[in-house]
């Protein structure tokens, strides 16, 4: 997938006080918006093995974090927010702050220790915030892709 690549070569790059962004978080919540759980949850398994094989975390830990916030991020597709920018947006933040506690208590279930109130300031709500802006920038992209492969017929 082009997007674990992109991830992992620019997250070097991109980080801002040590953080980076959870690009393929933000083109599967993106895509989901769009398209709907079924399409969402395909691009969430290939996202999350992915990651998963790339990452030092233990297997399945980013899978099952973009599992659960695409299907919470599915809630969302085509009922509350319409094509709304803005509360599209909103949804990245809460889901962004979702997805990293997910894979942050996971990991602590597994042994791994966690200190939740600086997880919490230095990680989860940095990269959340960062998510936020990068889905600023991504989503225009997704939107003409789906436009690209749904052309709406004109209307007289």
């Amino acid at each position: 997938m082009g997007i674990v690549l992109l991830q992992s070569t620019l997250s070097p790059y991109i980080k801002i006080n040590g953080v980076h962004p959870d690009l393929i978080f933000v083109v599967v919540v993106g895509w989901t918006y769009l398209r709907g759980w079924e399409e969402g949850l395909g691009w969430a398994a290939i996202g999350g093995l992915s990651l998963d094989f790339i990452s030092a975390a233990p297997f399945g830990v980013f899978t099952l974090a973009l599992l659960l916030v695409t299907l919470a991020a599915s809630l969302s597709h085509g009922r509350v927010f319409g094509n709304n920018i803005i509360l599209l947006l909103a949804l990245t933040f809460i889901l962004g702050l979702l997805f990293n506690s997910i894979a942050l208590l996971s990991l602590n279930l597994l042994g791994r220790p966690v200190s939740w109130i600086d997880a919490f300031s230095s990680v989860i709500l940095p990269a959340a915030l960062f998510n936020v802006g990068i889905m600023a920038l991504v989503f225009p992209l997704l939107y003409l892709i789906n436009r690209y492969l749904n052309p709406q017929p004109l209307s007289f």
